[in-house]
């Protein structure tokens, strides 16, 4: 099994995600999954080394409108590195079910809070999908890591509008940014 060379700052990514890599077939797959307590944990995408022109095969899950999930195929090319295809999988994979599941279950939520104003965050507050967002009063909300996972992979309902960079802990809500503190 074992997990391949990838650069630093992509470790960093996966670690602050909960994420790891694992492979298959003799290395020539590469599993991102989410750290869920069991030993292979929980598959969100994978890497397929290809042949020929395509030097990749890149499979993720993709939430769909109606909130349920299919897995997406794309080709990778040759010459973008296994850094970028793994990034790729980060982008679009969503996973927030099996955060938010973890969170009922052992009943602790890592959380990040975000000060947005007063109207904003009480509009936030009101958004049905994802579960997680509280109005903390002030300006300020509260965000489980389910709702900011559901956010890195927002359906298309909230395309351009609301969601979270997929790779900083920044939320964009139209053109603004803020700031998200992980709490712990």
């Amino acid at each position: 099994m074992g997990s391949p060379k990838i650069d630093r700052s992509l470790e960093q990514v996966l670690a602050h995600r909960q994420l790891f890599l694992r492979t298959e077939h003799g290395r020539r797959t590469v599993v991102v999954c989410l750290a869920d307590g069991s030993p292979e944990g929980f598959e969100i995408g994978r890497v397929l080394s290809g042949t020929g022109p395509t030097g990749w095969v890149v499979r993720h899950r993709l939430r769909l409108p109606d909130g349920t999930y299919d897995v997406q195929e794309n080709e990778g090319l040759s010459w973008i590195g296994l850094d970028q295809h793994i990034a790729d999988v980060l982008q679009f994979a969503a996973y927030a079910d099996v955060l938010r599941r973890k969170e009922v279950t052992s009943g602790v939520a890592t959380t990040y809070t975000a000060r947005l104003g007063p109207e904003l965050a009480a509009w936030l507050a009101d958004v049905p999908a994802p579960e997680g967002i509280t109005d903390l009063g002030d300006g300020r909300v509260r965000l489980t890591e389910s709702a900011v996972a559901h956010l890195r992979c927002p359906s298309t309902l909230y395309t351009l509008v609301l969601w979270v960079h997929p790779t900083m802990d920044t939320l964009m809500i139209e053109m603004d940014t803020y700031d998200l503190t992980r709490e712990g």
